[in-house]
Order: structure tokens, then C-alpha cells, then sequence
């Protein structure tokens, strides 16, 4: 058996647990006494429950992550009498093992509201369930808590993470997305390095962890946070702001970029808007191909405006000739563009970003028609929308419209336009054009 299996190690966080039963056991046994990289694989893992059962049975703050003491010169010495005496204490400790199932208690009033492609260690978790207060392997997936306070946070694998009472989550690793609608102050997400609390907001947390240090990643995306380390001042953190903390939780560094790079903590998933399950916030569209039946196209003078431009993540009328980041329709016409997702997905949701043809303010999307199909052929029509005229002193960035609708199945998503925008004192009459076209579960 592959050691990295999902069975062998379902086996091992089985029996730590003492929720194996006498059928498993025996495998388990036979497993461990006829493979020697099974062996070396459990200690690994033994050595991993250790650390993670100190960590959840301790008081939140501090949180230790100390350094290995092995050293260099009687590192290779020692290793073979490790190994066997790794074995030894295997086989000891199966052989005094009884068998048992233990339920941890339900200490807080926090629940599971929804799960996505779910793995627990030792766990079998469906939304209702209460949250217990031991610490939980996410090994995949996603989930998401309800706290009564008015938060909800999504928690997504692999990770560590351990309910510690209404108000506040442990994260050891992993990363979590938080809105709180309760009161200001009220929430709090502990880390290896300090408390992040809640003023009323939304903002994620990704948590890393190294030999000695730990990575912490914080981005506000509504609202502001209180970052609390008890070996400096407080840090308040607002709409937009972010930052990156290296260390533990006596010292650290904090840094407003990572390698050079702002930091962001994007999460994968977030809660429908009816709280019954996760939706990916993966943009299903980017880089798909698209047709068109035609485009504004003068290659001589580098006027072309194809509809690949539509899921290229370009926005704003940028690019140069011969390669401007949005599609433009012929002259009078609204045009149409058909997005190829290149597979069958649950959507619920476009964003649209309309063009206004850079300085010369001409052209762009008026009012237009969402269809979609699963052979191409097909189509049906689940959206009628209307977008807005581009300011002509907007010179940043353009508005990015959001139109939901019922959930459907499809393939190829279909934009007609029905109405375009153009100018008087321009004789071609306009035409229909987007910056870039989005498409979410």
C-alpha cells in the first residue's frame, strides 16, 4: 500500500482517535507489521497528532512551535537505532492498544452551515451538526461555521483549526474568510503569532508554518480589524489594508508585502446567499475561448478588437494597437459573443465590465441578453440586463457589474447585445463592446 494513501492514513487518525474498530485494528496491524515505509509513515504521523493535541489541550496564547534538538554529528549514528526503535514502540503501543469510540463534547453553540468536497480526520460532518471544541483536520475541501454572534466564517483545507467558544476560532493553518454583522469587538480568530479581532467587518486569514516561525496573512475587505500581540501596541488594520507577520509569539516581523509583492489572502469559496452551500469564487471564463460571428477589425492601423479579449483578465481599455484588452462589435451593430467553459457547471452569477473605447468615448454595451447551453446549439435565456455609460472623466477604474440569476446548468454562455451606446457627433453609428466577461457557480 501507497503510505501517502487516503485509507492508510484514514486508519491512522482512526486509531489515534480510538475510533477503530476491531476489524480495522486487525488490518491496521497487519499493515504496520509487514511494511516498513508503512511504519516509518505512521511515526510521522504520530508525531504530527502530538504536536496538533498540545496545541488544542493548551491555553490559546502562546503558541509554541519549537525548533528540533537533534544534533548534526549523531544524526547518522542514531538513525538505525531509531528505526527499530520506532518499530519496537509501534508494536508496543498496538499491542496495549483497546479498542474504543469517543465522541468529544459539543462545549459552544456554533454550527455547520455548509460543506464542500469536505475531508475531516476522524469525523463524518453534514451542515447542522454542532462544532466541537477539539481541534479539527481539514485535510480538504471547505467548510463553513455559523457563530451566534452574527459571523459566519468559511475554513478551507488543509488546515488546523479548533472552535474555542462562541466568539472566537483557533487557526493553526489553513485559511479562513470571516463576516461579522455582530457587535464590534465581539469576534476573534487566535493565530500562532496573536489575536486578530473584529470590528464589524469582512477580511481573511492564512496561516503557514515553518520549523521555528510562523507565517500570518491578514487582508481586510470590509470594515477594519484589530491585530493584538502581547509584545507590542495594537494594529489596526482597514478597507484595503493588509499585511504579513513572521514570527511567533515573541517576536515578529510585520510587513505590508511578501517577496516584493502586496499581500493577499483570497479565499476559494464562499457562502451562497441563501446559506445552504459553498460556491466557488473561481472565475469559470478566464482564459476559455470565445467566438463571435464578427469584430471591429482595421488590422492596418492596429484597430482590432477580437472576442478573445473578453477572458484574457484585462480591463480598463488598456493594451496597444494590435492587442487592446476589450471586444468591439462591428459599426452599428450591438454583436454577440458565445464564452466556451470548455466543461458543464452549476452558474449563478456574471460580472461584466463595459468599454467605452478609451479617449474617443464611443462605444460600448447598452442593454443585452445572458443565454446559455449545453451543446451549442441549444440556448436558453436566463438574464435581460442593462449596463451602464462609462464616465467620460473616468480614467482609472471602470465599473465592474455584478447580475445574478437562478442556478443552471451550462456550457457555452451566450452575451447578445440588444442596444448599444455611440455619439451623436459620430458618424459610424457605435457598437457594442465589453472589457471582460466573468463567470461564477
Amino acid at each position: 500500500m501507497n503510505p501517502n494513501s487516503h485509507e492508510f492514513e484514514t486508519l491512522v487518525w482512526k486509531y489515534l482517535d480510538k475510533e477503530m474498530s476491531a476489524e480495522e485494528f486487525s488490518n491496521f496491524e497487519s499493515l504496520l507489521t509487514q511494511d516498513r515505509e508503512l511504519r516509518k509513515h505512521y511515526q510521522r504521523l504520530v508525531e504530527i497528532h502530538q504536536r496538533i493535541h498540545v496545541k488544542a489541550t493548551s491555553e490559546p496564547e502562546p503558541i509554541l512551535f519549537p525548533a528540533p534538538q537533534e544534533s548534526p554529528s549523531s544524526s547518522r549514528s542514531l538513525s538505525k537505532w531509531a528505526a527499530v526503535a520506532g518499530i519496537a514502540a509501534c508494536v508496543a503501543f498496538l499491542l496495549v492498544f483497546t479498542v474504543s469510540s469517543t465522541r468529544s463534547r459539543d462545549t459552544n453553540n456554533v454550527r455547520y452551515l455548509a460543506l464542500r468536497d469536505a475531508v475531516i480526520r476522524g469525523s463524518e460532518i453534514v451542515p447542522g451538526d454542532m462544532a466541537s471544541s477539539r481541534m479539527v483536520h481539514l485535510i480538504n475541501g471547505a467548510v463553513a461555521l455559523e457563530f451566534p454572534g452574527k459571523t459566519k466564517a468559511v475554513i478551507e483545507g488543509p488546515a488546523f483549526y479548533q472552535v474555542l467558544n462562541d466568539q472566537s476560532v483557533m487557526l493553526s493553518a489553513g485559511t479562513v474568510t470571516v463576516h461579522h454583522e455582530g457587535k464590534p469587538g465581539n469576534f476573534k480568530v487566535v493565530t500562532p503569532v496573536g489575536k486578530i479581532v473584529d470590528w464589524g467587518t469582512k477580511f481573511g486569514v492564512s496561516v503557514g508554518n515553518g520549523v521555528t516561525d510562523s507565517l500570518v496573512m491578514t487582508e481586510v475587505y470590509e470594515g477594519e480589524i484589530t491585530y493584538k500581540h502581547n509584545q507590542s501596541e495594537d494594529l489596526t488594520i482597514t478597507k484595503g489594508e493588509s499585511l504579513a507577520i513572521v514570527g511567533d509569539h515573541k517576536q515578529q516581523i510585520i510587513s505590508k508585502q511578501l517577496d516584493g509583492r502586496s499581500v493577499s489572502v483570497r479565499g476559494t469559496f464562499e457562502l451562497s446567499s441563501d446559506n445552504s452551500g459553498l460556491k466557488s469564487k473561481t472565475n469559470l471564463a478566464l482564459g476559455k475561448p470565445v467566438t463571435s460571428p464578427s469584430h471591429y477589425n482595421r488590422p492596418k492601423s492596429g484597430e482590432t478588437f477580437p472576442p478573445s479579449a473578453l477572458t484574457d483578465n484585462r480591463l480598463n481599455d488598456t493594451g496597444a494597437p494590435w492587442d487592446w484588452s476589450f471586444w468591439l462589435a462591428e459599426d452599428r451593430h450591438s454583436g454577440e459573443a458565445t464564452i466556451d467553459l470548455l466543461d458543464t457547471y452549476t452558474i449563478s452569477r456574471v460580472e461584466l465590465q463595459n468599454t467605452k473605447n478609451r479617449h474617443h468615448v464611443d462605444r460600448g454595451m447598452k442593454t443585452f441578453v445572458l443565454e446559455v447551453s449545453t451543446d451549442n446549439a441549444h440556448f436558453e435565456e436566463v438574464l435581460k440586463g442593462e449596463l451602464a455609460w462609462i464616465d467620460p472623466e473616468v480614467t482609472g477604474s471602470f465599473p465592474i457589474e455584478s447580475f445574478e440569476f437562478d442556478a443552471v446548468q451550462a456550457r457555452y454562455v451566450r452575451i447578445r447585445g440588444v442596444s448599444h451606446y455611440s455619439r451623436g457627433d459620430r458618424n459610424h453609428g457605435g457598437c457594442g463592446g465589453l472589457n471582460e466577461v466573468r463567470v461564477f457557480e
